[in-house]
């Protein structure tokens, strides 16, 4: 019997913690159902969901949380992004220090390429460990777009070298956008046009979504909300409430919609953030009565609330990494809940225009508007087939068919 090919999926940030199902524990379960033996190595400092998993004189620690098992670095807290960079370089050097405490990997699978994932290249040149860059953001190129960083900088063409090297020595490159081939083409990377990139390499595995766990929790946790309870058309709203989310246009639609008299509409906004209060104001001072900022919401209710929705909304910022589209894991829990998505946002490679699982419109409270009065009068036919084609996507992009995308990585 052949032996098992040992996996690590590298992520500092997603540690075993308690209800968050996240990428890397949806796709070590899958891959250990194919037969494989994984290990997800994390960092210990937990910036989003609680404090240090490990104490000050501990070095590594072996966890099993979810059915997955976990090799815990010890890193530093931090509150800080230059503080946030240094953990990140203390993560790689103490993992390199303490890999001889952990199965030698048959393969890597590192979230990071660049300053934070050329850890992973080092295994590759001593010990001959195939590496496949799992790419959920582009680093520095984010940075760049937001207005952080000037592109032409030298931290940032250093930078800008090192994700280069990443996908160049890397054996395989999957990228969480489907534009992450036309990303490599369009920096002069790709052997095609003269680069050093094997883009023949190169695949796509979306965000994409847990469908068991989320169908459990649509059962399971049933959302108490007085607002979920009436006959009005709910249009809902369920993230981040931050600048990058740009949510004044919500409350301008909610504007636009009352001064055309338009009756029985709810937009419902799920979530919190340092725009938050900002908004509610604005809303009291235009007395609009038909939008409403509910605050955060446990993720174990999100899946049962967007099923009691009407027509869920997709927005951010507008950048120019739109063009390389979009992976957001709020969208395919959306597409899961069998709902419409309304989106704000017009990125290339569009899931919900081109799958005719909603509508895709311009930013604008005017386009807004008319696309919600449109579904609140659509027949229930056509309204049923925006529906099914949203939940079939979610059925597309469901993990345990995505995780063939990495096997097929690992394998070749």
């Amino acid at each position: 019997m052949n032996k098992k090919k040992v996996v690590w999926i590298i992520n500092e940030y997603n540690g075993p913690n308690a209800g968050i199902r996240t990428r890397q524990i949806v796709l070590s379960e899958h891959l250990r159902e194919k037969g494989y033996d994984v290990f997800i190595i994390a960092g210990s400092a937990d910036y989003k969901h609680g404090p240090n998993y490990m104490s000050k004189n501990e070095k590594i620690k072996f966890v099993q949380h979810d059915g997955e098992k976990f090799y815990v670095i010890r890193t530093d807290d931090y509150n800080s992004n230059i503080k946030r960079v240094v953990v990140a370089l203390q993560f790689q050097l103490r993992l390199w220090q303490l890999r001889n405490q952990i199965p030698k990997p048959d393969v890597i699978i590192s979230d990071f390429a660049g300053l934070f994932g050329n850890i992973a290249l080092k295994w590759k040149k001593k010990y001959n460990t195939k590496v496949i860059f799992d790419i959920l953001d582009l680093w520095p190129e984010l940075f760049v777009d937001m207005g952080h960083m000037r592109k032409n900088s030298i931290v940032t063409k250093a930078l800008y070298k090192l994700e280069h090297k990443s996908y160049r020595e890397a054996d395989s490159i999957v990228f969480s956008f489907e534009g992450g081939k036309q990303y490599i083409i369009d920096k002069g990377w790709s052997k095609e046009f003269g680069g050093d990139v094997d883009t023949e390499n190169i695949g796509y595995l979306n965000n994409g979504v847990d469908l068991k766990t989320v169908d459990k929790q649509t059962e399971d946790f049933q959302l108490v909300d007085n607002d979920l309870e009436n006959d009005k058309f709910k249009v809902v709203y369920l993230g981040s409430v931050s600048e990058f989310n740009g949510l004044d246009v919500l409350v301008l639609t909610a504007k636009e919609l009352q001064d055309r008299s338009i009756q029985d509409v709810d937009i419902l906004v799920y979530g919190y953030g340092n725009q938050e209060e900002r908004l509610k104001k604005m809303c009291s001072d235009l007395q609009l009565r038909n939008i409403k900022f509910k605050g955060a919401l446990d993720k174990k209710y999100a899946m049962n609330l967007l099923s009691r929705s009407d027509l869920t909304l997709f927005t951010f910022k507008n950048t120019n990494l739109l063009k390389y589209g979009v992976s957001p894991n709020k969208l395919f829990m959306y597409f899961a809940s069998g709902k419409p998505v309304l989106s704000m946002i017009k990125p290339e490679y569009d899931l919900v225009e081109g799958n005719k699982a909603g509508m895709s419109v311009d930013n604008n409270p005017e386009s807004i508007a008319n696309a919600i009065e449109k579904f609140k009068k659509m027949d229930k036919s056509e309204y049923s087939v925006y529906c099914k084609n949203s939940r079939r996507l979610a059925e597309e992009y469901d993990y345990k068919k995505l995780v063939n995308v990495l096997i097929e990585h690992i394998e070749r």
